[in-house]
């Protein structure tokens, strides 16, 4: 009887702590396999620069980094892609995102098929030179992370 007892209680705890861990694994998530465009607000479109940010002191908003790293972001369609052409020099995770001429933070707008509207908040390229993108939900302010390849994404 003490058997069952202790694999009842050790099934009861093991269950318990995923039950609890869940929601910490819930929003990682991968983006879909399609075209993923970031929409800018019209009077800032001609004066977007992508920057590397300053190493992640609040995830996401940071001001520009003290090396000032930014890449002018030309009109029309950019690849996103087309920011990373050398190889990766760095050996620490990096964090880049949008920011107008005088170093505020700019966050697009951007969605997909089935996706409720969000705003990007930055792009995070790992170690290994992996991508995930930081995004937030407009209607409740919720923080997804999200896999992605960077060849997905457009800039409008």
């Amino acid at each position: 009887m003490d058997f069952f007892r202790s694999v009842r209680f050790l099934l009861l705890l093991f269950g318990g702590i995923i039950y609890s861990t869940y929601p910490l694994f819930a929003n990682f998530l991968v983006t879909p396999e399609e075209t993923i465009r970031l929409e800018f607000p019209s009077h800032v479109r001609n004066q977007i620069r992508f920057c590397k940010q300053n190493p992640m002191q609040v995830y996401g908003r940071n001001p520009i980094g003290s090396q000032n790293i930014c890449i002018t972001v030309l009109e029309g369609e950019v690849a996103m892609e087309s920011f990373f052409t050398e190889e990766m020099e760095e050996t620490s995770e990096t964090q880049w995102t949008f920011y107008d001429p005088t170093g505020k933070q700019i966050f697009p707008l951007v969605s997909w098929e089935g996706s409720e509207p969000m705003v990007f908040v930055s792009l995070v390229r790992s170690k290994r030179g992996q991508f995930g993108v930081q995004l937030q939900r407009k209607k409740d302010g919720a923080y997804f992370f999200y896999r992605t390849k960077l060849a997905n994404w457009v800039v409008m």
